[in-house]
């Protein structure tokens, strides 16, 4: 789902134009309020997407649902006595979600990482700016791949969805291990770079 693709139709566009169009798109979200121009604008993603030749929208928005059924039940929980509109709010903050959510996969498929750290150095970004965007982009198909594989392992242990819990726990405690893992590998690299650096 976030994986890049050389083959999108915007992948030979200017990496600071996506840049661009991404920061856009996200502050678009939180400036609307209203639901119908956040829909529109998750209509105009979503487009986007589908012209750029991404086809994981199953995948994308079936696994936002879980996380924003959530969000909901936590509003109509929490919020029910303060005299909000509940309806809208719950509507816009899904749409908001999920117009985030396409245009954070549109900038990882058709954005090389390495062609946007390059213009980034150019440009004389601070490393402390551009590093924590290397780091998110590079190592979320990562993590979707050690998610997909749990997943796999776990059902051929016989967990399966009719225990949610259970299933919740399963998958989610080794994707945490894996990352925290994976995290502290790369701050030991990324210390050990820094010190061959101040040697030299």
């Amino acid at each position: 789902m976030f994986q890049y693709s050389s083959k999108s139709l915007f992948s030979p566009v200017r990496e600071a134009t996506k840049l661009f169009f991404f920061l856009a798109a996200s502050i678009a979200a939180f400036v609307f309020h209203r639901p119908l121009s956040l829909f529109l604008l998750f209509a105009f993603l979503s487009t986007v997407l589908a012209l750029a030749g991404f086809r994981g929208f199953k995948r994308l928005y079936f696994g936002l649902l879980a996380f924003l059924l959530l969000a909901d039940a936590s509003f109509l929980i929490f919020l029910s006595d303060t005299g909000l509109d509940l309806v809208q709010l719950t509507l816009s903050s899904n749409l908001r979600v999920l117009c985030l959510f396409s245009a954070m996969t549109f900038f990882t498929f058709s954005t090389d990482i390495f062609a946007l750290l390059k213009a980034l150095k150019v440009l004389k970004i601070p490393e402390s700016v551009y590093l924590p965007i290397y780091v998110l982009f590079r190592f979320l198909p990562e993590m979707e791949h050690d998610l997909a594989e749990i997943i796999a392992i776990q059902k051929m242990r016989g967990v399966s969805r009719k225990k949610p819990m259970l299933y919740l726990r399963s998958i989610l405690l080794p994707l945490l291990f894996t990352s925290l893992q994976r995290a502290d590998d790369l701050a030991i690299a990324y210390y050990l770079r820094k010190k061959q650096g101040r040697k030299c």
